[in-house]
């Protein structure tokens, strides 16, 4: 297994369609663009980095979804899975928020 020093990356950016769920954002306002949130992996242990700016709003409240730019680092052996369709959820810490699926590469 290769450590984290060892993991080639790739800065990918992506068009996606992202959402926030209701619930979990209950009492608060929402993302600003320009968020950085955990990206959870389907069916990985490990989260990438990634910067969410969306397209055409500054604010993005509990319950609505956009189109918005991911720019993200992403590990090489990953890059197959980031085709149209693809889904992960947004988090903060181990709570999920949200959710990315991707429209476009």
């Amino acid at each position: 297994m290769l450590s984290a020093d060892e993991l080639e990356t790739e800065v990918l950016t992506l068009k996606v369609e992202i959402g926030l769920h209701e619930s979990c954002m209950q009492g608060r306002p929402g993302y600003r663009s320009g968020v950085r949130p955990n990206h959870w992996m389907p069916g990985k242990d490990y989260t990438f980095m990634g910067q969410v700016d969306f397209i055409g709003r500054d604010l993005l409240s509990p319950g609505e979804c956009c189109e918005a730019i991911v720019k993200c680092i992403i590990p090489v052996q990953d890059l197959g899975l980031f085709e149209p369709g693809f889904i992960w959820q947004i988090c903060e810490a181990n709570r999920i928020m949200g959710y990315a699926k991707v429209l476009s590469c």
